[in-house]
């Protein structure tokens, strides 16, 4: 009796292969959860259950659902993706009450046309699947807000679906459209229109009519001939950094394209790399037909020579930037490394050993070229010949288009090395893709600009006066420009993009200048503010272009500012600077104290090449737990709390050794979560085998991978081999207590198989406070690691008016709102009329929680309404002690950053639902 009256079942998470057809007794049941077993059938007595309103089979081995499901009247949720079925009873269109339906990922052909039937339906997931057709009649559902038809095999949809009025989601990727239909310009309520992989050759007018519509992928449909920069990021790229392109300058660009006519572009970067003395600059001369100077000096920097190519499909222009070899100046390379390029790698084979030498300079390419084509040139071959390994290096690095053995001297090698260039340039499709002749005009007047640099203002005027007037055109413009070397910009950076067009030579002279003028001075990497006017030329770089060049070194992890960030004024600008790659390269002291007994340590090996930059990028990122601390080139000790950690890399044995010391387990955990969460970052597509330090046995290491696997097996302890034969013997180690000791609970969760919900954070705060922000930087680097909230970078720290629909989107998602409040968010008109208004509006309809940190003791407007709402609520820190009234800043941030774990904590609690998905 008492079962009968049951209205919900919980059977999920089980290893069920069948379920007993009494179930369907139960006719009281409104819920019914079956999902993650292995059930290979569904009882027909299923069908009593007409009370039902929701059914869960998903992740089964269903090959097959019995037709009595669509005596289901009342159900409204019906979950079978993730199963084996192969049809779908035509039945199903009998549940006039379902709302949402989901049978992605299984192995369906078809569906039946009574589908169209379920008009209350709103969600309809089919993605995944062997479909070649749909039924017109799913036109007919009306109430339809989202239909996914991805990863399936349709050759067209029928015109009936722009009848779905209610559409405001449509998933259309991967499959193998040639065209859409007109019709679908009658959704005027799209927001979401995906076409990303099927062989599109040409768009209808009437996309245009989309007035609603808010994302359009397209991406790898080749034959419309639109850019990359145009599309933007894929949806997996999609962040707060990287937001969608606008559809309508998609659509704009290429029906402009059309009605004006097209032009290709025919420009290319070909960027020339390796190590010092091996014949770059040497190489290049020849290549363009000059004559070698005997006496040529190694190349200071970036020199950007013009190099004619005589490809199949015409002649392009290839600007060849020659990087100077030089080991210092490599971590500076990035600022001009893209994507999209031709990477000439130069090689000799006298005094170096070619192949530790290519795999970093491979993955030096990979890391910051991503899949652009590789040529590799062996260089002064006839004065002494080598061979390389190319079938080796071509499996690891699959974008080499070839090796040319040359030598400048001899001519060797020559034509060879022009015919590779110009057969690789001839087949990268942006090369010669069509753009409007008015992009041609905007590209020619920068080429020509009389000035350096440009405001971006006065780019908009430029692109304006040619008709270029669509902001997401000119931003595209701007885009590609900066891939090809002819005019760069930065304006993917809050404080670089108000001078973000510019000549590269002014640049690059300005950089390299910067630096070479340090490394005479013998300064050890600091730089004072006072010496940039001498060191940059005062006619080409104004004193108001300084903070422009040192906040570019900043971006691209090649220098910080010393001060410390308490001890900087609001809006004070950074009076010295820290270039980490010009630190002495000898250890200043012995660190005894890392030898002691009780010194934690994890070790990285890179079997394959050293990351780039790896130790002067790492200074850069943890900067603010080192001031007072010691730096030099290949190392860092680091403070946090009561730990301090040391963090040293061995460029011979290609390994970086991270050793702690400290009394607490927690703090322990702390600084290594950090340092792995930066590492991990720097580490890019460069190869790592993290070991720990066997405590009882000093000499022996073992595999943290083998560890974490073995507590996801659940296995208490892990046998290890130590030694070697005939000494060889067995060590048992406790598994979760070695993990412990250099690493957090919560950071294997979130690393793990079933990670824990992160929560979207976002951080409000005036742009002159960024500067006092570091620390917070770092606990929301470990809250991240620990997978509380979103993965995290400083410099998502953004701020200002300019971001306003991008900060609005992000307001709009988060769940946390850290409101940083100080004398200067009380002067933002932005924050105070922008941000905190709408965070105040999301957070009493319970969608966000505002917690409020006060930084410098700000006081409160008690006539102002907002203001005395805000004092209302528990601040982050203990009774609203402002950060910078602590005697450590550093304790301030840490409670800060306890504040936004316990509210974590409890929006997970307050979300997670029974039963867990």
């Amino acid at each position: 009796g008492r079962l009968t009256s049951l209205t919900v079942i919980y059977l999920h998470n089980n290893l069920l292969t069948t379920v007993p057809a009494e179930l369907g007794q139960l006719t009281a049941l409104t819920e019914v959860y079956l999902h993650n077993n292995r059930l290979r059938s569904v009882p027909a007595e299923f069908g009593r259950l007409t009370a039902l309103l929701t059914l869960l089979l998903d992740n089964n081995d269903l090959p097959a659902i019995p037709p009595e499901l669509g005596e289901l009247t009342s159900l409204t949720l019906l979950h079978l993706e993730n199963n084996q079925l192969t049809e779908v009873p035509a039945e199903l269109g009998q549940l006039t009450a379902l709302t949402h339906l989901f049978l992605q990922n299984n192995q369906l052909t078809a569906v039946p046309t009574k589908l169209g039937q379920l008009s209350l339906l709103k969600l309809l997931d089919i993605s995944c699947n062997q479909l070649a057709a749909v039924p017109a009649e799913l036109g007919q559902l009306r109430a339809l807000a989202l239909l996914d038809l991805s990863f399936n095999q349709l050759a067209s949809i029928p015109v009936e679906l722009g009848e779905s009025s209610a559409l405001t989601h449509l998933f259309l990727g991967n499959n193998r459209l040639v065209a859409v239909p007109a019709e679908l310009g009658q959704l005027t309520s799209l927001q979401r229109l995906t076409l990303e992989d099927n062989a599109l050759i040409s768009l209808p007018i009437s996309l245009q009519d989309l007035v609603n519509l808010r994302e359009l992928r397209l991406h790898g449909n080749d034959a419309l001939g639109l850019p990359m920069e145009l599309l933007g990021p894929r949806s997996t790229e999609v962040g707060k950094l990287n937001p969608p392109a606008n559809p309508q300058t998609i659509l704009d660009f290429y029906f402009a394209r059309q009605a004006e006519g097209s032009e290709a572009m025919r420009e290319v970067r070909v960027l020339l790399v390796g190590r010092g003395r091996v014949g770059k600059t040497s190489l290049l001369k020849v290549l363009r037909g000059e004559k070698l100077d005997p006496g040529e000096k190694e190349t200071p920097g970036i020199t950007v020579l013009p190099l004619p190519l005589r490809c199949a499909q015409g002649t392009a222009t290839a600007h060849a930037w020659d990087f100077g070899g030089q080991e210092f100046l490599h971590g500076t390379h990035q600022i001009f490394l893209s994507e999209r390029c031709i990477y000439l790698l130069v090689l000799e084979g006298r005094e170096s050993n070619w192949e530790t030498e290519t795999d970093y300079w491979l993955r030096f390419i990979q890391s910051f070229g991503g899949d652009s084509p590789v040529v590799v040139a062996l260089n002064k071959y006839d004065s002494h010949a080598f061979t390389v390994d190319r079938f080796r290096l071509q499996e690891k690095c699959p974008q080499i288009a070839g090796f040319v053995p040359t030598d400048a001297l001899t001519g060797r090698g020559i034509a060879e090395l022009r015919a590779l260039l110009e057969t690789t340039v001839n087949g990268m499709p942006d090369v010669w893709l069509g753009v409007p002749r008015r992009w041609h005009r905007v590209k020619e007047r920068l080429r020509h600009m009389a000035t350096s640099f440009l405001d971006y203002k006065e780019y908009l005027a430029v692109c304006a006066r040619e008709q270029v007037t669509d902001e997401g055109q000119q931003a595209s413009l701007a885009e590609t420009l900066h891939r090809l070397g002819i005019a760069l910009n930065f304006r993917d950076h809050h404080r670089l993009r108000e001078t973000s067009v510019l000549k590269p030579k002014w640049v690059t002279k300005g950089i390299y200048g910067l630096l070479r003028f340090l490394q005479k001075r013998g300064c050890n990497g600091v730089l004072e503010r006072a010496w940039l006017a001498e060191a940059l030329p005062s006619q080409e770089y104004p004193t108001a272009k300084h903070g422009f060049v040192m906040e570019l070194m900043e971006k691209f992890e090649v220098a910080f500012a010393l001060e410390k960030p308490e001890a900087a004024g609001a809006a004070q600008e950074p009076e010295r600077w820290l270039l980490p790659e010009l630190l002495p390269e000898v250890q200043p002291a012995a660190f005894a104290e890392f030898r002691a007994t009780g010194v934690k340590r994890l070790r990285f090996t890179y079997p394959e090449a050293l990351p780039p930059g790896l130790l002067p990028r790492f200074i850069v990122r943890t900067h603010e737990m080192s001031e007072g601390q010691a730096r030099w080139r290949s190392g860092v000790v680091l403070a946090w709390g009561e730990e301090r950690a040391l963090v040293r890399l061995d460029r011979t044995q290609r390994q970086a050794t991270v050793e702690v010391v400290g009394a607490s387990q927690e703090g322990a955990q702390g600084i290594f979560d950090i340092i792995r969460a930066h590492l991990v970052v720097l580490h890019g597509m460069v190869t790592a085998v993290e070991e720990l330090q066997i405590s009882e046995q000093p000499a022996e290491w073992v595999r943290m991978k083998e560890l974490r696997m073995a507590e996801r097996e659940k296995d208490e302890v892990l046998k290890v081999t130590i030694g070697q034969e005939p000494n060889e013997r067995r060590l048992t180690l406790p598994v979760g207590k070695t993990l412990d000791a250099v690493e957090s609970p919560e950071a294997r969760a979130a690393e793990g198989p079933t990670p824990p919900r992160r929560v979207r954070l976002f951080v409000s705060y005036a742009h002159a406070d960024a500067r006092k922000l570091k620390t917070l930087s770092t606990q929301l680097t470990i809250l991240g690691r620990r997978g509380f909230i979103q993965p995290w970078e400083d410099k998502q720290l953004i701020a200002g008016e300019d971001w306003h629909e991008r900060i609005m989107d992000e307001l709009a998602a988060a769940e946390i709102v850290l409101l940083i409040y100080s004398d200067q968010s009380q002067a933002s008109a932005y924050v105070q009329d922008k941000e905190i208004p709408k965070a105040l509006v999301r957070m009493d309809e319970g969608k966000c929680v505002l917690i409020p940190v006060p930084l410098d003791g700000a006081e409160l407007d008690p006539a102002n309404p907002q203001e005395q709402r805000l004092k209302k609520l528990m601040t982050a820190t203990w009774n609203a002690k402002p950060v910078l009234k602590y005697a450590r800043h550093a304790d301030a941030w840490r409670e800060v950053g306890r504040s936004i774990r316990a509210t974590v904590e409890a929006r997970r609690a307050a979300w997670s639902p029974e039963p867990e998905r």
